[in-house]
C-alpha cells in the first residue's frame, strides 16, 4: 500500500460568561474531566505452543512494563483490582474475552478504559486476527482470537472513556507453508471501537481513541527489550508528551492528555524508526491513531510538573480556609491550575491564579485580573443576531428543500446544542428545557434561543468570526443521520474545490510524507499546472517552504514566520501552507537527485486544472496514449471524478470530463476503435449533468439516462437530447468505490445493452446532492435533495434497503460472468500499481504503463472486447 498521498487542493472536520466557574474549566473533582476510576487490560502473548508461529520475546515484556508504569501511584496509581494482566501463561481466547467483559462490567461513565495488546497476529480471510498461546497457525480460524468475539463486549461499552492500544505484528513471524496468507484489514477493530459511522465528516464516538503501533503491511521494531512502540508510548505516559513541543497551551500542566500523548506517539515512533529501522520499509514506520480530535481526558501525569502544580493547589486551599478565597473563587482557582483550559483568556486568568498561590500577587490584584478578563468576554448583542440571521439562512434552505421534511424547530435546537458540545460546554439548563420540543419552535422563538445561546458563549477565540456559525451548522448537518449531508466552512471549501470543479488555486502537486528522510516527496506535478512549468519533478524532497504574502496575497506582517521546515511536518499542514490566492508567490527549497545543492522554485500560484480522463501511458509531452491494444483497436481510458467547470459563464462546459473523453475518442478514432473500456473503478462521483452527457455519448437520441425524484417539486427525466456513438463496443469496469455519477453511467450503459459491466459491485449511493455556495460564511452546503433511478428503474440506493426491508437489490452488479473480486491483499497491490500510472515521470525517464497482466479485473474486460471485437468481424484480418 502506497503512503498517504495528498494533491494540493484535492480532497484536500452552564453559566453565563462572567459568573461562577470559568466555562471549559477543568475541575479535578469533576469526572469527565480525567481517567474517573480508570481499569486496565494489558495482554502480551510471544510465546506459542504452535512451532509455526514464531515468537516475539517483547510482547510479555511489553504487557508487564504497561501494567507496571500505569499501576504506579506516580503516573495514574490503577487500583491492583482494577488492573489484568494476560501474559503467554494465562493468555487464553476465553481468558482475554473474560477479562475484557469483566472490566466492561467494572466501570462506569467517565472511567477510563485501557486495553492493550501486544504480540502476533494475521488473516482469517482478510479479517484481522490475534494469536493466542494455544493457537494452531493452520486452523487460526477456530483457535485464534478475533474482533467477533471481542463485539459483545464493545457493544456493552456506553459512557466510559476508552483507549485501544495495538502492537501486533502481522507480517512474517510464522510459517505459512503453501498457504497464501492475505494482508488483513484493521477496519473490524475500528468498527469495535467507534461502531459503523462512516459519515462523510468522520464523526467519530466521543472519548474514544483507538491506537494501532503499525498498519499491517509494516513491522513493528524492537528497542533493547521492549518495542519501540512500547518505549515511547511509557515515555509519552510518564510525562514526556507533556512537555514542549507536544503541551496543549502554554507550558506543561502536569497531567497527560489523549491529545498530547498522541501529538507525541505521531512524532516519535517514526523518529525512533529512523534511527533503528534498517530498511527502508522498516524506516517508514508510523502509528495509525484515530479519535483523538474528539478526545479531551487526561489519562496519566506527568511527575515533572506535578510537584509545582500541588504546592499550588495547597496554597489556594490555604487562603480558602483562611476566609481570604470564597469556595467558589478557590474553586475556580483550582480547576484553572490543576488543568491547562483551552481557551486564551483562561490560560491568562490560570497565570494570575499561578502568582496568587506563588506569593507574588495578592487577592485582590487576582480578582481585579479576572473583572477586567471577563469584562472583555462580553459579547456585542448585535454580533449574536448576526450569528442568529446566518443559522437561519441555513435553516430555511434544509426545511425547505431536503429530501425529508425536517421543522426549522429540530434544526435550530441541534445548532444550539451542537454549539454549546463542540465549545465543551454544559447546555444551560434554562436552554435546554426550551429546547425540549423543537417543534412547536415559532422562527420568532428559535431567533431569540439562537442570540441567547451566543450571547452567553461570549467572546472566544474557538467562535471568533463565523467559527460560531461553521461549528453549529457543522454538528446541525451532523443531527441528520445522512452522511452525504455536510457543511464545510471557509478554509475546508479552499482545500476541497477540486473534487466537483476539477480546478483550485495552487502549484499543483501531488506529495506525501517522505519518513525516511522526514520531508515531503513530490509524487508528481499537475500538467500544466504552475509547478509543472516552474520544473518541479517527481521525486524532488521539498525541505523548506518560504512565504511572502498571506492567502489572500497581502503581504505578511514583520514578525510572521516566513520560512518553514518540512522535518516533522503533517502533509495537511504543507497543505495549508502551500495553497493561497492565484497570482501569489510560494516558494519551496527542493532536494534533487543528481544535484549537490537544494534548488529554490519561486512559484506564483494560479488555478490547477485537474486531469480526469488518463489513458495507458504518457508520452514525451506527458500527454495520454489511449490505445490498450493497438492491434485489434481497444482503447482504454480511467475516469477519476466527473468534473464540468464553464469557464465563460455561457452554461457550456468548456473543460471537464466530458469534454477531455470526448477529446480522447476522437484522438483513437483517428487510426480506428473498436472497442473501448471506461475504467470507473475508485471514482466517487461528482456532478449528475456532467454524467448525463457522458451517457449521451454512447446511446440513442431519446433514451432515458436517469430519472431524479426530489421530495419536492417534479420529477425530472433525464434523457439523450443527442444521438450518441454506437460504432463500437463498451466494458465499464467499477468497485465497491465506484459511486454516485459511476453508478449512473454504469447502470445506464447497462441498462441499455450498450456495455458489459465488470468487476464488483459498484459502492451503492443512489442519492442526490444539491452543492451550494453558503455566501453568510464563504462556506459550502451539501445536501440530499433527490433519489435517482436508472432506465428501468431499479434500486441503486444501499441506503434504502436499510430503511425498508422489502428492497433487496442495491448498486451496479456486473453482468453474468463478469464478476471479478479481488482479495485485500490483490487491492492493496492494485493500489500501488495505480499510483504509479499516475506519476509524470522527469525528463527522459518512462512512465508507467497500464498493464493488464497486473490488473485481473481490466485482463477480464479486454478479453471480452478482444471477443466482441471477434464476433463483429472487426478483428484485423
Amino acid at each position: 500500500m502506497n503512503p498517504r498521498t495528498w494533491l494540493l487542493g484535492l480532497f484536500a472536520t452552564a453559566v453565563a460568561v462572567g459568573f461562577g466557574s470559568p466555562a471549559g474549566a477543568a475541575d479535578p473533582a469533576d469526572p469527565s474531566n480525567g481517567p474517573g476510576k480508570p481499569y486496565l487490560v494489558a495482554i502480551g502473548v510471544g510465546e506459542f505452543k504452535d512451532k509455526a508461529i514464531h515468537a516475539r520475546p517483547t510482547a510479555d515484556a511489553d504487557a508487564k512494563a504497561l501494567y507496571k508504569l500505569l499501576t504506579d501511584k506516580a503516573v495514574l496509581g490503577i487500583a491492583p483490582d482494577r488492573a489484568k494482566l494476560l501474559t503467554s501463561s494465562d493468555a487464553s481466547r476465553e481468558s482475554i474475552v473474560k477479562a475484557i467483559e469483566t472490566a466492561v462490567e467494572s466501570t462506569e461513565k467517565n472511567d477510563l478504559l485501557i486495553i492493550a495488546f501486544f504480540g502476533r497476529g494475521s488473516s482469517v480471510g482478510d479479517k484481522p486476527c490475534f494469536l493466542t498461546p494455544e493457537s494452531v497457525f493452520k486452523e487460526r480460524a477456530k483457535t485464534s482470537l478475533t474482533p467477533n468475539e471481542l463485539e459483545p463486549a464493545f457493544k456493552k461499552i456506553k459512557g466510559q472513556k476508552l483507549l485501544l492500544l495495538m502492537d501486533v505484528a502481522y507480517k512474517g513471524g510464522f510459517d505459512a507453508g503453501d498457504e497464501k496468507v492475505l494482508e488483513p484489514n484493521v477496519a473490524p477493530y475500528i468498527k469495535l471501537v467507534f461502531g459503523e459511522d462512516d459519515r462523510e465528516d468522520a464523526s467519530l464516538l466521543t472519548e474514544r481513541v483507538i491506537v494501532l503501533g503499525n498498519l499491517p503491511f509494516r513491522s513493528p521494531l524492537t528497542k533493547g527489550n521492549h518495542g519501540l512502540f512500547y518505549s515511547v508510548l511509557a515515555e509519552g505516559i510518564s510525562g514526556k508528551a507533556d512537555q514542549k513541543p507536544y503541551f496543549v497551551g502554554d507550558e506543561p500542566d502536569g497531567l497527560v492528555t489523549i491529545v498530547e500523548l498522541a501529538k507525541y506517539l505521531d512524532k516519535e515512533i517514526p523518529n525512533g524508526a529512523r534511527e533503528l529501522g534498517k530498511t527502508d520499509k522498516e524506516k517508514e514506520l508510523t502509528p495509525f491513531i484515530i479519535g483523538q480530535g474528539s478526545s479531551h481526558y487526561w489519562l496519566s501525569k506527568d511527575a515533572a510538573a506535578t510537584e509545582s502544580v500541588t504546592k499550588r493547589l495547597d496554597a489556594i486551599a490555604a487562603l480558602v480556609k483562611a476566609g481570604k478565597m470564597t469556595e467558589d473563587d478557590g474553586k475556580e482557582a483550582t480547576g484553572l491550575l490543576f488543568r491547562m483550559p483551552k481557551l486564551k483568556w483562561q490560560q491568562s486568568l490560570r497565570k494570575a491564579y499561578q502568582k496568587l498561590a506563588d506569593g507574588t500577587a495578592t487577592v485582590d490584584e487576582t480578582l481585579a485580573t479576572r473583572k477586567t478578563l471577563r469584562e472583555a468576554l462580553k459579547l456585542p448583542a448585535d454580533e449574536a443576531s448576526e450569528y442568529a440571521k446566518k443559522v437561519e439562512t441555513w435553516i430555511r434552505e434544509m426545511s425547505a428543500r431536503y429530501i425529508k421534511p425536517v421543522s426549522s424547530g429540530e434544526l435550530a435546537a441541534a445548532a444550539i446544542k451542537g454549539l454549546y458540545s463542540r465549545a465543551e460546554e454544559p447546555l444551560p439548563a434554562d436552554l435546554e428545557d426550551a429546547l425540549k420540543k423543537p417543534k412547536e419552535l415559532t422562527r420568532e422563538r428559535q431567533d431569540e434561543l439562537l442570540t441567547d445561546a451566543r450571547l452567553r458563549l461570549g467572546r472566544r477565540e474557538d467562535l471568533d468570526g463565523d467559527k460560531a456559525v461553521d461549528v453549529s451548522l457543522t454538528m446541525a448537518s451532523g443531527s441528520l443521520n445522512d452522511r452525504y449531508s455536510i457543511y464545510t466552512d471557509k478554509a475546508g471549501v479552499l482545500k476541497m474545490q477540486s473534487q466537483l470543479q476539477g480546478r483550485f488555486p495552487g502549484v499543483g502537486i501531488q506529495i506525501r510524507r517522505d519518513a525516511v528522510r522526514d520531508g515531503l516527496l513530490v509524487a508528481t506535478p499537475i500538467k500544466g499546472s504552475p509547478a509543472y512549468k516552474a520544473g518541479i519533478q517527481a521525486g524532488d524532497l521539498i525541505t523548506e517552504i518560504r512565504l511572502e504574502v498571506d492567502k489572500l496575497g497581502k503581504p505578511l506582517p514583520a514578525d510572521a514566520q516566513r520560512v518553514f521546515s518540512t522535518k516533522g511536518m503533517k502533509t495537511e499542514d504543507a497543505v495549508s501552507l502551500i495553497l493561497g490566492a492565484p497570482d501569489s508567490p510560494v516558494s519551496l527549497i527542493v532536494q534533487r537527485e543528481g544535484l549537490k545543492e537544494p534548488k529554490e522554485f519561486k512559484i506564483f500560484r494560479n488555478f490547477v486544472m485537474v486531469e480526469t480522463v488518463h489513458g495507458v501511458q504518457r508520452d514525451k509531452n506527458a500527454d495520454w496514449d489511449f490505445y490498450l491494444d493497438e492491434k485489434n483497436k481497444i482503447g482504454y481510458v480511467h475516469i477519476t471524478q466527473f468534473i464540468a467547470i464553464d469557464l465563460d459563464g455561457d452554461g457550456r462546459e468548456e473543460f471537464g470530463s466530458v469534454t477531455d473523453l470526448k477529446k480522447a475518442i476522437a484522438q483513437l478514432k483517428k487510426t480506428g476503435l473498436n472497442g473501448l473500456i471506461i475504467d470507473l473503478r475508485e471514482n466517487p462521483g461528482g456532478y449528475l449533468s456532467s454524467a448525463w452527457h457522458m451517457c449521451e455519448m454512447f446511446i440513442d437520441k431519446g433514451e432515458k439516462v436517469v430519472t431524479v425524484k426530489p421530495r419536492a417539486g417534479a420529477i425530472r427525466e433525464y434523457k439523450a437530447e443527442v444521438k450518441g456513438d454506437k460504432s463500437f463496443e463498451i466494458v465499464v469496469l467499477v468497485n465497491g468505490n465506484s459511486a454516485s455519477a459511476s453508478e449512473i453511467v454504469a447502470a445506464c450503459l447497462q441498462d441499455h445493452g450498450r456495455a458489459t459491466i465488470v468487476g464488483e459491485r459498484s459502492y451503492g449511493k443512489g442519492s442526490v446532492q444539491d452543492v451550494r455556495d453558503f455566501d453568510p460564511t464563504g462556506g459550502q452546503l451539501k445536501y440530499t435533495i433527490a433519489r435517482y433511478y436508472p432506465p428501468t428503474g431499479r434500486n441503486i440506493d444501499k441506503l434504502a434497503t436499510e430503511q425498508d426491508p422489502t428492497i433487496k437489490e442495491w448498486g451496479v452488479k456486473p453482468d453474468a460472468g463478469f464478476e471479478v473480486k479481488l482479495a485485500s491483499e490483490e487491492v492493496n497491490d492494485w493500489y500501488e500499481y495505480i499510483q504509479d500510472l499516475l506519476v509524470i515521470p522527469p525528463p527522459g525517464k518512462p512512465g508507467a504503463k497500464v498493464n493488464p497482466e497486473k490488473d485481473k479485473q481490466l485482463m477480464k474486460g479486454l478479453e471480452q472486447l478482444r471477443d466482441l471485437v471477434k464476433s463483429t468481424a472487426k478483428a484485423p484480418k
